[in-house]
């Protein structure tokens, strides 16, 4: 009885699985590629630059020997405190500054890392230095006032 009723259920499910139509993809149109758009190219913000005019002095005889002619200084900072900029002169040493301390008429010591007799070649090292060491972004200009 059972084989018999097998037989049956696949009898009537069989046909109900099988229709007469053939299953064929519906015909797609071709659709246009997208249309690209060339983008303008992205440009790096320039940054503004602070600049300051004022006098200073050296706080070493062999950096003004060195130095005096140049008008354009690179600032990485600033203290009241001279042991405060000593110390922060030696810090940065190890990065491979070579720093000297002018101190202002404002009685500021700050520490140049680079002086120049072209205010264009001035401001590019200070660009570098705030793409190579972004804890220095705040790097400015200082133009000597006396020249």
């Amino acid at each position: 009885m059972r084989m018999i009723l097998t037989i049956l259920i696949i009898a009537i499910l069989l046909p109900a699985c099988k229709s007469g139509r053939r299953m064929t993809p519906a015909p797609q149109t071709p659709r246009p590629a997208p249309e690209r758009v060339a983008e303008p190219p992205v440009e790096e913000p320039q940054a503004e630059i602070p600049v300051l005019e004022e006098s200073f002095e050296f706080e070493r005889k062999e950096d003004e020997v060195k130095h005096q002619v140049n008008r354009y200084f690179v600032i990485i900072g600033s203290f009241r405190i001279s042991e405060n900029a000593a110390r922060y002169r030696n810090s940065i040493e190890t990065k491979g500054f070579s720093p000297v301390i002018l101190r202002s008429e404002t009685g500021l010591h700050r520490i140049s890392v680079g002086s120049f007799a072209n205010e264009a070649a001035a401001r590019q090292q200070v660009m570098e230095i705030r793409r190579s060491w972004p804890e220095h972004n705040d790097t400015w200009l200082l133009i000597r006032k006396d020249l």
